[in-house]
């Protein structure tokens, strides 16, 4: 495993978009910062990935939390109609219980 590179997140951000720019080569920019090109090149598709996303989500698609949350507001959804069912049916064996049917 390898070593944490000890940059904060604003700082990875301005580094990626130093990258992004051409402003300086992954060569240059991670002697640096004291990282390895490859961590450069994993943080820059990391930050795409999560802007495409965003993108995605702002315009209807769909994200990992997105999907969860709509999958459980149907399962309540569902759960909240079996527990009206079988209320109804509760009231309706307690008449016939009583005599009242």
């Amino acid at each position: 495993m390898g070593k944490k590179s000890g940059l904060e997140i604003p700082a990875r951000r301005d580094v990626v978009l130093m990258l992004l720019r051409r402003e300086e080569s992954a060569e240059v920019l991670s002697r640096r910062y004291g990282i390895s090109a490859q961590t450069l090149y994993r943080w820059r598709d990391e930050f795409l990935a999560g802007g495409e996303a965003a993108l995605a989500a702002g315009q209807g698609g769909s994200n990992p939390t997105r999907r969860q949350i709509d999958r459980l507001r149907e399962e309540i959804q569902r759960r909240d109609q079996v527990i009206g069912e079988l209320t109804i049916v509760n009231r309706i064996l307690k008449k016939t219980a009583d005599g009242s049917l």
